[in-house]
């Protein structure tokens, strides 16, 4: 006579008594799952692209300041990896197939989200201001302001600036409003 298998058995009944997950919500952690993917495709990307570039860049001029510019874009590079290994930490799926663990897993998601909007506010002030200077000395220019006036410098900085500002609070707003959605749904489980 073959013996039960109790772990099986356990699993079974484990498996059994779980509630169905509602379907927007597993539909929303798996959407989630796919962003996360496609967020370290962008980044290995952009090392690539950025990473490569520059260092083939201050190889191939063999300038001092173009070796400044790749080291510090290796630099920024490095910091955003870990923080971006650092945000991403147990926010790749749910511990367990039931609604408890796919709300804690999209509430993990939201807070990391906001956390990631403070952590990309900061790079982005440092990477733009080492890139203002940068240019203003690679470029040798006499007048601060007509470095300022540029073209480039004024989509970049003063237009482009605002406009990330603006879309960083709106989807913070939205991430803080959904935050607090799913604390009263797991509230009131």
């Amino acid at each position: 006579m073959q013996e039960p298998d109790v772990e099986l058995d356990q699993w079974r009944r484990e498996w059994q008594s779980h509630e169905a997950i509602p379907a927007d919500l597993r539909r929303k952690v798996e959407s989630g799952t796919r962003s996360l993917r496609h967020g370290l495709v962008a980044e290995v990307l952009v090392t690539i692209v950025m990473g490569g570039g520059s260092l083939g860049w201050a190889i191939v001029s063999g300038r001092a300041e173009v070796w400044v510019l790749a080291s510090a874009i290796w630099v920024f590079i490095a910091i955003a990896w870990t923080a971006s290994v650092l945000l991403r930490r147990g926010a790749w799926q749910p511990a367990t197939a039931t609604t408890a663990a796919f709300l804690e897993i999209s509430i993990l998601r939201c807070e990391r989200g906001l956390q990631a909007i403070t952590v990309q506010a900061a790079l982005y002030v440092i990477i733009l201001t080492f890139d203002l200077v940068w240019l203003y000395d690679y470029r040798a220019e006499a007048d601060l302001w007509t470095f300022l006036t540029r073209p480039a410098v004024v989509l970049i900085a003063w237009v482009g600036t605002p406009v990330l500002a603006a879309l960083a609070l709106w989807y913070r707003r939205r991430l803080r409003r959904e935050l607090e959605n799913l604390t009263v749904l797991r509230a009131q489980k």
